[in-house]
Parts: C-alpha cells; sequence; structure tokens
C-alpha cells in the first residue's frame, strides 16, 4: 500500500483528478442496485413441482426439521 501512495504523490494534480474520476466512476456503478427481479436466483426454481405452493413447501421443511431434532 506504501508503494501505491507514494506513487499517487507522483502524479500531477490533472491526473490525480482523473484518477479520482475513474475511481469514483467504479465505485458508483459497484453501488448501484439490481432489482431483485433480475437477480438470476429469482425463479430458478420455477420448473420444479414441490415449489408450486412455496409456502407449503416450507411448512413441510419445518415440520421435518422440528420432528428430526435433536
Amino acid at each position: 500500500m506504501e508503494h501505491l501512495v507514494q506513487e499517487l504523490h507522483a502524479l500531477s494534480d490533472d491526473d490525480l483528478r482523473t484518477l479520482i474520476a475513474e475511481a469514483q466512476a467504479i465505485l458508483r456503478a459497484r453501488a448501484r442496485k439490481t432489482p431483485l427481479s433480475a437477480h438470476p436466483a429469482i425463479g430458478m426454481w420455477k420448473d420444479r413441482e414441490e415449489m408450486q405452493d412455496s409456502a407449503a413447501w416450507v411448512r413441510d421443511v419445518r415440520k421435518r426439521e422440528w420432528r428430526d431434532a435433536p
């Protein structure tokens, strides 16, 4: 990290401003939120028969967990 700081000190003001602007653009792009509906996990089980009634599936899993708990 120290080496990086030394290199930054060697940049001209204009070059440093350009670098900061590029870094800010990268951070803004990373911070952009992807809508949940666009996430690849959404709908990945839509074709599974046991997921047609997901609430019933969850209830069944919970019952099994309680039944099989030590």
